[in-house]
């Protein structure tokens, strides 16, 4: 059963922004009456760089198998249209969190990366800005943030001061640091960081080994 927006394969175009990306939302339970949902539902947000709306097999890719994804999509709601409000990670990042364009929570930048949040930012997402995370826990959700963040490195403005009561990932891209899979190209800037709430838990990150890690 599918619900949500126009289906993109209607039109037989691509229904993401310039830049591929993807939100995905998989709500636990289906409505109209094929399974009731429960009072306040589990759900998850998938937001990925680099992943075009027809990269997924449940998409309709040819050759490209993402079982784990499927299932979610199969097992929840698919919302099959969405437009990113920005080419590039800390904007567009800042708009699905908020809910607002980038110009209104001032991280477009005047150049065509916009306001990204690098190893050395001293601002990230402003203090005034409500992510969804704060508005979920006022309806009494526990919250978390696994991954890139990318909206500001220093403690005021990682994910437990944004509304997530846990969070375990990188501040900022991983090219924005020299880790084990990189120690050349980023010398001038500190090894890649892995935290696990407000505290460094690895540095240099081993990208290879953030699952066995997280399960720790």
């Amino acid at each position: 059963m599918r619900l949500g927006l126009e289906d993109g394969r209607r039109s037989g175009k691509c229904c993401v922004s310039s830049t591929p990306l993807l939100v995905l939302l998989a709500l636990a339970g289906v409505c109209h009456g094929v399974k009731q949902l429960p009072e306040s539902p589990n759900f998850v947000v998938l937001f990925a760089d680099d992943m075009g709306y027809g990269d997924l097999s449940v998409n309709g890719h040819p050759t490209i198998r993402t079982p784990n994804l499927d299932t979610l999509a199969h097992g929840g709601i698919r919302f099959t249209q969405w437009y990113s409000a920005f080419h590039i990670c800390s904007p567009s990042r800042a708009a699905m969190l908020t809910g607002r364009l980038p110009i209104r929570s001032g991280t477009t930048g005047a150049g065509w990366t916009g306001g990204v949040f690098g190893a050395s930012a001293v601002g990230g997402l402003p203090k005034n800005e409500t992510t969804f995370a704060e508005a979920l826990k006022t309806a009494g959700y526990a919250t978390g943030m696994v991954g890139k963040w990318h909206l500001g490195q220093k403690t005021e403005f990682l994910p437990t001061n944004n509304g997530f009561d846990e969070y375990f990932g990188l501040p900022y891209s991983d090219d924005m640091g020299s880790s084990v899979w990189d120690n050349y190209y980023n010398k001038d800037r500190p090894p890649l960081p892995l935290l696990h709430n407000t505290t460094i838990i690895e540095q240099p990150t081993n990208l290879g080994t953030l699952t066995q890690v997280g399960r720790k």
